[in-house]
């Protein structure tokens, strides 16, 4: 995560200053399937390496970002890689491609600046995706590489690639057909099928995520609905079932969306619904406290989900407080009131949260950190 990110700011990386010169353009008898899939793999040996230098790059991979954005099976993945390895003599390019982009997604910035290296490599990673797509090439690998692309665009604060790279995901994953139920894909591998429906999962996150960050109307709005499978429960059903920490991100990403509706509907059309933002902020706060009657050793600054619904009551709070109400300043100063009360509580867990890797945090926690934060300068001024 850059530090730019954390200030919640695009990138500004400076390049070196250079003569203009032509950039190579491919010529089309040269883009063959075996051409590609020799190119990707040679990439795979050139950037990441072979054998044992492949499995340590995997297993940082699978350490890390894993953790918090679980789209591929580590067990598929490394049959896969077992398979290719066995089979043939070059893996297939869907594979190449996933492991360069798994690599990319791990690389971090040096003393503040994205290496000439990790620039490079994430430019030709973008136009090995444009060459396959071309080809007519897809793939759940390949949606699962253009994923984590998008990933480290959303690290970088590469906008509005992210924003853009969403938006493809999405008709991507249609076009895969793997937006569907999971007992209605069409991949007869439980594990395969299980793994697109994480992978339709963190596209539906990215798609709000983006959409937050950018200030845009969220998808649901715009007429294109992305309901997550199998989270549709209410929300005070949630703290009377044990669920994993990506279907709570999932979940929180649907309350986000809800949020962001509402914020856009209020700011666009200069009208507040009163009823529609106490019933988001009273299913925001049944889910909150979920979090405190779950998981003891859960770090408060670097839980993905508890981020996305913090970030989502503050946007809704954030714009019932600068609303103008007609006879309803109660409603005004209750809503400053839970602000202050949020903002306190995101910054006393700044104090208290134990030192963590870098590595392992997610790239959707700046949000409602840069918010909290200008939050405590405003009620700090003001």
């Amino acid at each position: 995560m850059s530090a730019d990110q954390a200030l919640n700011v695009h990138c500004g990386y400076v390049l070196p200053a250079e003569a203009p010169r032509l950039l190579p353009v491919p010529d089309w008898a040269d883009l063959t399937p075996s051409n590609l899939r020799h190119t990707l793999e040679a990439q795979v040996s050139l950037i990441v390496g072979d054998g044992l230098q492949l499995q340590a790059a995997a297993a940082l991979y699978f350490r890390t970002v894993h953790t918090w954005f679980p789209i591929v099976s580590e067990t598929c993945y490394n049959i896969q890689l077992s398979s290719a390895r066995v089979q043939m003599a070059t893996s297939p390019s869907d594979l190449s491609l996933l492991t360069l982009c798994m690599a990319l997604v791990c690389k971090e910035p040096m003393e503040g600046e994205l290496p000439l290296s990790t620039r490079s490599m994430y430019a030709s990673l973008k136009a090995f995706v444009a060459l396959l797509e071309a080809m007519g090439t897809n793939s759940l690998e390949i949606l699962q590489g253009r994923l984590l692309l998008t990933i480290f665009e959303i690290g970088h604060a590469m906008y509005p690639a992210a924003y853009m790279s969403t938006a493809a995901n999405v008709h991507t994953a249609i076009s895969l057909g793997i937006n569907a139920p999971c007992e209605d894909l069409r991949i007869r591998d439980r594990q395969k099928a299980e793994e697109a429906q994480q992978t339709w999962r963190g596209i539906t996150i990215t798609d709000r995520y983006v959409s937050l960050e950018n200030g845009q109307a969220p998808s649901t709005y715009r007429g294109r609905p992305l309901d997550v499978m199998g989270d549709n429960r209410d929300t005070e059903d949630w703290a009377k079932v044990k669920v994993d920490s990506f279907t709570k991100l999932a979940h929180a990403s649907q309350l986000l969306d809800q949020a962001l509706v509402h914020v856009h509907v209020t700011q666009s059309h200069s009208l507040f619904d009163g009823v529609d933002a106490v019933q988001i902020l009273k299913s925001l706060t049944w889910f909150l406290s979920t979090f405190e009657n779950g998981d003891s050793n859960l770090h408060s600054l670097s839980d993905s989900a508890l981020a996305l619904c913090r970030s989502a009551m503050l946007e809704t709070l954030e714009v019932g407080s600068h609303t103008y109400i007609p006879d309803n300043e109660y409603c005004i100063h209750t809503s400053l009131n839970i602000l202050k009360s949020l903002v306190y509580e995101i910054a006393r867990g700044a104090e208290t949260s134990p030192s963590i890797e870098m590595a392992t945090l997610s790239v959707f926690l700046p949000h409602c950190l840069y918010k909290a934060a200008m939050g405590d300068v405003s009620i700090f001024m003001g």
